[in-house]
């Protein structure tokens, strides 16, 4: 399958680059052989000197996420132990019982790799690194759905990063990448 590349351009430079969509998955691996899957990021490298791939350890997002997941398990349980009541429970809604055992399975995983994520950026002393050159002097880059301007980010002429969804680019297809880092944001292999 193949994917449409979008522009990233400075509202205040000429910069300008593609952002193209690569599937990567990020894994670490802890000190006590624990392993945490989870993706990654958008942001700048001041290495690179651009907009790139980086670490998606921003502890607000992945706070914010917990308590999202925490309430959704919550409400998945109120509802499963309102199908549990009654004389005939076992028989009725059967096929909506199973459905919330799943997905509250599935909640379960979502949970504990955030509260994995969450013990690993606490512990963390750099910051996110990027995925191209391992740096970790990168800053999150985050697009404004109303305007597509990054307004977390000035890049060094004063401007802003804006994303631009044309369909001018390329399409181009990647495989699936694995990256397995340890608890800084090292490197230890690729898949």
């Amino acid at each position: 399958m193949s994917v449409n590349s979008a522009r990233i351009v400075c509202t205040g430079c000429g910069y300008e680059t593609r952002e193209v969509y690569r599937p990567i998955r990020v894994r670490y691996q802890t000190a006590n052989g624990k392993i945490v899957a989870t993706g990654r990021s958008k942001g700048w490298c001041f290495n690179c000197a651009s907009y790139s791939d980086v670490e998606g350890i921003d502890a607000g997002q992945l706070h914010a996420r917990l308590m999202s997941k925490e309430l959704e398990r919550s409400e998945k349980r109120t509802r499963l132990e309102e199908l549990d009541r009654g004389l005939l429970a076992g028989w009725r809604n059967r096929s909506e019982r199973q459905l919330l055992h799943y997905e509250l399975k599935q909640l379960a995983e979502a949970l504990s790799e955030v509260v994995g994520m969450l013990e690993i950026v606490r512990s963390r002393k750099s910051n996110a690194r990027c995925l191209k050159c391992w740096s970790d002097r990168t800053a999150r880059v985050s697009f404004d759905s109303r305007d597509n301007i990054a307004h977390d980010f000035v890049h060094e002429c004063g401007g802003n990063l804006q994303i631009i969804h044309d369909g001018s680019g390329p399409r181009i297809n990647f495989r699936l990448t694995t990256l397995v880092l340890n608890e800084e944001g090292r490197l230890i292999s690729t898949e």
